[in-house]
């Protein structure tokens, strides 16, 4: 519960500490289950987290992603990048504000932008698609250089508050064997699923 209040607020560890009145490496004990909070911090914890639910709302879809410690991010139909994970922002080697708001064939190509081609054609962004899954190699131009890597995705449509269709894509890299045996079993690149 501690971990799970802590990442909704976006908090680190030392700030929680100094609220509750303890060390950070109390928090860290507490979060990994090595030992158990006294009474008054639970009641504390149960206070905080009770003023959050009253205060501020759950993290959106969007909160999660940016979260998200694997390769994940969410593009609207102009291919326009909204939101990333930190496990990309790793791989690409790339700060968030160098990507989020820009358009997506500035830095991914080779298969997977075949497969955003494909997708917007086939409905995407008109919720006519339950999920699409693409395999294929990712070319990733960023100031690091052009990489390539070989990557499966899903990608699935998501609708705004504003009722606006964006498509989450969480996708994984591959070795050669891997690659292979996937693309075999699937027997195409891009692989939709219809929403009706």
């Amino acid at each position: 519960m501690i971990r799970n209040f802590r990442m909704s607020k976006r908090l680190k560890q030392a700030a929680l500490a100094g609220d509750l009145g303890v060390t950070q490496a109390m928090i860290s004990r507490w979060e990994n289950g090595d030992s158990e909070p006294p009474e008054r911090i639970k009641r504390r914890m149960a206070e905080l987290v009770q003023d959050a639910f009253v205060i501020a709302p759950a993290p959106t879809w969007v909160d999660l992603v940016s979260l998200n410690p694997t390769i994940e991010f969410v593009t609207d139909s102009m291919g326009m990048i909204k939101a990333i994970s930190l496990g990309a922002l790793d791989l690409f080697g790339i700060k968030r504000n160098e990507i989020e708001g820009r358009n997506v064939r500035d830095f991914l190509g080779g298969d997977f932008s075949a497969a955003l081609e494909q997708l917007r054609a086939e409905g995407m962004f008109q919720n006519n698609l339950a999920f699409a899954q693409s395999i294929g190699t990712m070319e990733v131009n960023v100031s690091a250089g052009m990489q390539s890597l070989l990557c499966d995705f899903i990608h699935w449509p998501r609708i705004s508050e504003a009722r606006t269709v964006y498509c989450i894509h969480s996708g994984a890299t591959l070795d050669e064997k891997r690659y292979s045996a996937r693309l075999e079993e699937r027997g195409d690149k891009v692989v939709v699923r219809r929403t009706f």
